[in-house]
């Protein structure tokens, strides 16, 4: 055992968590992969795009589980980092964009507003532009850093995570301020040119939660529609746990062979969670419930009325199923319906 920063290292645990990558049927629940691969003070990181094939039941099942001191990174979040902020689960913030502006005088991340304007749950320091105002922090709890990259820089960390560099070059965000509060990319001349260049750092997140629609037992995930930045993601990260709509075999992976996205070599584990990225939508399986999204956004612009939403809508259902038992099967199926009128994928 070694104490490595804040974090204890247990060497024989690490190793048997090396063997999942290795297993022929990498089937488990989700209850269990979070569990496993997610620990108090990781990194990790989630799938898809805003509204679209995020797998927002991991977390709800990472709140519901009460994990603390984690770091989270994407591209662009929506209501999951809503969540994650509102229920203090996060040390650290790693983003592009976050949808903040009022729209109808609704605020797009409350938590988040609330966390900058008044240090509820906990302040927040933005990269050094914004953060709480001293006489409204209530508590010596150190606040929730939150550090502003561009899209594409998000992409180049986890593009040099996955090609195990310590860094990618890039040009696109010198004409902006970014370069100048985020004090993590560097600037210098390039040796060739000697011209100015940023150098991003390479992430490479404990644990990514990919949603895919269809996934083999060994680990093999497929994707239709827009990708993201998943092939990037699954092999920056230590460990991958893939949620699918559907198992199906390995014979029917090759069928589509140039849609797997995430290969098995790649996956820890596979879950099979139907409607798993709900309010978020999935192409060829069920569309964006924007209504849901509205309701929540409503309730959650109070303190009071989020505590309310996470004691009925995550703490108050023990699982996902429990969840879309709550929704009502009936309305997630119109959802697929709709879907289906537009897009489909190979049966």
């Amino acid at each position: 055992m070694k104490i490595e920063g804040l974090k204890t290292i247990d060497y024989e645990e690490r190793l048997k968590e090396s063997s999942y990558k290795k297993r022929l049927n990498k089937v488990m629940s989700e209850k269990e992969a979070v569990a496993t691969f997610l620990h108090d003070g990781d990194s990790f990181a989630i799938g898809g795009f805003i509204q679209w094939r995020q797998p927002l039941s991991i977390v709800r099942e990472i709140i519901r589980q009460r994990k603390k001191n984690l770091s989270f990174i994407d591209e662009s979040a929506f209501f999951g980092m809503e969540l994650l902020v509102g229920a203090g689960v996060l040390d650290r913030l790693d983003l592009a964009y976050w949808p903040i502006r009022q729209v109808g005088g609704l605020v797009g991340l409350p938590s988040v507003d609330r966390g900058l304007k008044e240090g509820d749950p906990r302040p927040i320091d933005i990269g050094g532009v914004l953060k709480t105002p001293e006489d409204k922090i209530k508590s010596d709890e150190p606040p929730l850093k939150i550090v502003d990259w561009t899209n594409f820089e998000v992409a180049l960390r986890f593009m040099a995570g996955a090609l195990n560099v310590p860094f990618m070059p890039c040009r696109s965000s010198l004409g902006t301020d970014i370069p100048k509060h985020n004090k993590e990319i560097k600037v210098m001349n390039d040796p060739y040119e000697n011209k100015p260049i940023l150098l991003v750092p390479a992430y490479k997140p404990d644990v990514v939660f990919i949603s895919v629609q269809r996934a083999d037992r060994r680990g093999n995930g497929q994707v239709w529609g827009f990708r993201g930045t998943e092939y990037w993601k699954a092999r920056a990260a230590k460990h991958v746990v893939l949620l699918t709509e559907e198992l199906v075999s390995v014979e029917k992976i090759y069928e589509n062979a140039g849609m797997t996205v995430v290969p098995a070599y790649c996956t820890d584990a596979v879950v099979l969670l139907p409607y798993n990225c709900h309010p978020s939508g999935v192409y060829g399986c069920y569309i964006w419930d924007l209504l849901y999204d509205l309701r929540m956004l409503l309730a959650c612009q109070t303190s009071d009325g989020f505590s309310q939403w996470l004691d009925e809508w995550i703490y108050g259902c023990e699982d996902h199923f429990a969840y879309c038992d709550k929704l009502g099967w009936a309305n997630l199926e119109r959802l697929a319906k709709a879907e289906h009128v537009i897009n489909r994928i190979p049966a």
